[in-house]
């Protein structure tokens, strides 16, 4: 899988003809948008439409621009038309679209990111919480919610299921953990499963912990990340961190955000 921009992409025409036939009234008011030309018009001339593919294939796909359909409106920038195909659903993909426009929008500097939707319960999974209600340009009234993009989870309390203790191997690739290895229940990562934690800091195998997250590590070229959790009052330097971590992170471009 990969995801790609509709306007940077060489094969626009094909992919238009799969966003036609998504079986949603925004999919289809997108597919109008951008046949007409006048996407860009509407929403800012910096609109992006991130496309999640696997071999020619439309998974998914959503718009990342300055405006949505609350307007006007000074919030900005706005994830909109987050859809994902039928035969593809129940594998949480748009997470991963979720994830590459939150990281498109930090690399710019952004606070936050919106999202305008009547859905309850859905962004909540993915770390974005409920902002206010406002009206959008079709007289209705929407949900919006938003996501911090300063890390906000750092430096809050979390409780870890360590499924994967230290001294344990990996399951699949055979490598052992030098830290004990868990996720945090209900938190669902880009990648539609629960939030992986590294645990640091403890010196013993674990079956739960409960203790501050101090790092993210963030994976240029994965659509997840890892949280990494160490006891109240303890800290470690980006260096010790990943000296940590580095066991299964060196198969990934990864860094340590603080």
């Amino acid at each position: 899988m990969k995801i790609i921009e509709y306007y940077s992409c060489g094969d626009q025409g094909s992919y238009l003809s799969q966003i036609k036939q998504s079986d949603w009234g925004a999919g289809q008011y997108l597919y109008e948008l951008l046949r007409d030309g006048s996407l860009k018009a509407l929403c800012g001339e910096s609109t992006r439409v991130l496309m999640l593919t696997e071999g020619g294939k439309l998974m998914a796909f959503c718009t990342l621009a300055d405006k949505d359909d609350i307007q006007p409106t000074e919030l900005s920038p706005w994830i909109g038309f987050v859809y994902t195909f039928p035969k593809y659903r129940g594998k949480r993909l748009a997470g991963y679209l979720l994830s590459y426009a939150e990281e498109a929008a930090r690399s710019e500097d952004r606070e936050f990111v919106y999202i305008s939707t009547d859905h309850v319960g859905l962004y909540e999974k993915y770390g974005y919480e409920f902002f206010e209600e406002m009206q959008s340009v079709s007289g209705e009234i929407s949900r919006v919610y938003r996501k911090s993009l300063k890390y906000d989870i750092i430096g809050r309390t979390v409780n870890v299921k360590i499924d994967r203790p230290m001294g344990s191997c990996h399951p699949k690739h055979g490598y052992v953990y030098p830290v004990n290895y868990g996720y945090v229940d209900g938190m669902i990562a880009p990648d539609g499963e629960d939030q992986d934690v590294y645990v640091l800091g403890a010196d013993k195998p674990l079956n739960e912990f409960t203790g501050r997250i101090i790092a993210v590590i963030h994976r240029f070229d994965d659509m997840e990340e890892k949280w990494v959790a160490a006891p109240e009052g303890m800290s470690f330097t980006k260096e010790e961190i990943y000296r940590q971590v580095g066991f299964q992170e060196k198969f990934f471009d990864s860094e340590v955000r603080m």
